[in-house]
């Protein structure tokens, strides 16, 4: 019996923290559930996007965004919004709601379940006694290291434009998905010609230009950016920490040297 026990051997560590490539850096880290949650539930997608799922979030928010508009929901919205209850059951489109509704019920408890995933992992990972922490890469396609950055900034580029720091900060991929969203809804809302017009004070031409289809996604995708980056920024600083702490500590032992 014994004899027929095959031995396996493990090189490495079983789970890696984090993976530094030229276009992002991704990591497990515990993050309070209902944080995911709720940024699914303001636009399904950004959950997946903030947790580190880029391509499940994109597809998401893409169907979240296409069912939305074919279904006319964020008109239906602004209709409720302004008391104007006859005109929602005019504009909407119940056949294509009820597919969104399957969309935005299955972002929210996807984006919890893999928190609580994650969360699970991160702590597993924690525990090995040898850990995987990537401090950079380099390639044809372009460098990408951990380095401290810092938080505040996230808030005023983000601030001037959605996913400005996400680029600064080498996460490319959810950068360039929420600045091609935004660019989008900018585009159809005409929302730079807003902007303009109330810089000027010619409030009376903004009323003609509004979109509210469009409009709608915007404070979701905006917000998001802004916390996004802010949060990122702080995992990244947490995450420098920990890998110098990890490096020095192989090398040095226990030191109390603090980075």
């Amino acid at each position: 019996m014994a004899n027929s026990i095959q031995q396996v051997k493990v090189v490495g560590p079983r789970r890696a923290k984090v993976k530094v490539g030229p276009l992002d850096v991704n990591y497990i880290n515990r993050r309070p559930p209902w944080v995911a949650t709720w940024w699914s539930a303001a636009l399904p997608g950004l959950g997946h996007i903030h947790l580190g799922h880029y391509l499940k979030g994109l597809l998401l928010m893409s169907g979240e965004i296409v069912l939305n508009t074919l279904s006319h929901l964020n008109v239906a919205i602004y209709y409720s919004m302004i008391g104007n209850f006859d005109a929602v059951h005019q504009v909407i489109n119940y056949n294509w709601l009820f597919l969104y509704c399957a969309i935005f019920v299955f972002a929210v408890w996807d984006a919890y379940r893999l928190t609580v995933d994650q969360n699970q992992a991160s702590a597993i990972e924690s525990m090995q006694e040898d850990r995987h922490l990537t401090h950079g890469s380099l390639n044809t396609w372009g460098m990408n290291t951990l380095n401290h950055r810092n938080p505040h900034m996230a808030f005023v580029w983000n601030f001037l434009f959605t996913g400005l720091f996400h680029i600064c900060n080498n996460k490319l991929i959810s950068g360039i998905t929420l600045m091609g969203w935004m660019v989008a809804i900018s585009y159809y809302t005409k929302l730079p010609k807003m902007i303009m017009y109330t810089v000027l004070g010619e409030f009376d031409l903004i009323s003609p230009l509004i979109n509210p289809q469009w409009l709608l996604f915007f404070p979701s995708i905006y917000l998001f950016s802004i916390y996004d980056g802010y949060a990122h920024a702080v995992y990244n600083n947490e995450l420098f920490a920990e890998e110098q702490a990890y490096h020095f500590d192989k090398l040095y032992g226990k030191t109390e040297l603090k980075i």
